[in-house]
């Protein structure tokens, strides 16, 4: 293993690091939606695991955002056909 790979962080650390409120990083871990761990009741969390939930969280933003598309923009109508509705006349 690399030192990268051994690397823990703090709580203080690890919000610094993500950029997000300590308030918002505890309930991530606290609910077990981030990779964390105890030590004596404080929060830890190794970087290799929080660099791979990060990877794994745009992943997933990324499959979300092609199944949100609308159905035409998934399968385009041919352009070369038009479509006729019932009653419509030319």
């Amino acid at each position: 293993m690399t030192a990268r790979q051994q690397a823990i962080f703090t709580f203080d650390e690890l919000a610094a690091y993500l950029k997000v409120g300590k308030r918002t990083l505890y309930r991530l871990a606290s609910h077990g939606e981030i990779p964390a761990f105890k030590v004596g009741g404080t929060w830890r969390f190794r970087q290799s695991e929080i660099d791979r939930w990060i990877n794994d969280q745009i992943q997933a933003g990324r499959k979300k955002e092609v199944d949100e598309q609308p159905k035409s923009a998934k399968h385009p109508v041919s352009s070369g056909r038009a479509v006729r509705r019932r009653g419509q006349t030319d």
